[in-house]
């Protein structure tokens, strides 16, 4: 379910009654970016009304990030988050917290140091083994694990394994995939 933020800022407006704000609202998929140093940013948002393509372009002066700027196991929208950046066009969640959550060891290599910093006990982690590829699956982990491959949500590419040898057995997966 996605949420209507323009119902949250109708009506609203900014420096004093100057300008009121207007809500335009898309999934990274429907959009495409061009930035430019002296220009600014330009995004194009494709959307459907009664089957029909339709694209509405505007100069964003704000951009609220709700949605994983990587989707799946493939899709990354990258391009867009940089470009968004590239174009000076601010960001309520910071560009850096979006970026850098485009990949998950890299934000939980950061958890890693705060913990390292204020202790197990104040801040806790599920322990986790990170491996670049099949070849460095070598170090058996204490069992039952679930083995999460890629970077997908919402449960996708991941699979408990209950002995060493089903452990081998995933390692080969991940050598082809």
């Amino acid at each position: 379910p996605h949420t209507d933020w323009s119902k949250y800022f109708r009506g609203k407006r900014l420096f004093g009654a100057e300008y009121e704000i207007r809500v335009e609202q898309a999934e990274f998929s429907e959009l495409n970016v061009a930035s430019y140093t002296d220009g600014g940013c330009m995004v194009d948002m494709q959307l459907y009304r009664q089957g029909t393509r339709v694209v509405r372009s505007f100069r964003p002066d704000f951009v609220l990030v709700r949605q994983h700027a990587r989707h799946g196991g493939t899709d990354s929208y990258r391009n867009i988050v940089m470009g968004l950046m590239y174009g000076g066009v601010p960001c309520i969640n910071t560009w850096h917290s979006i970026f850098h959550f485009l990949d998950k060891p890299w934000v939980f290599g950061h958890l890693i140091q705060m913990q390292r910093r204020l202790g197990k006990d104040k801040f806790p982690l599920i322990e986790q083994a990170f491996y670049p590829n099949h070849k460095e699956m070598l170090i058996t982990p204490k069992f039952p694990i679930v083995v999460k491959i890629g970077h997908a949500n919402g449960g996708v590419g991941k699979v408990k394994v209950n002995t060493h040898h089903e452990f081998q057995d995933i390692a080969s997966v991940v050598a082809v995939a």
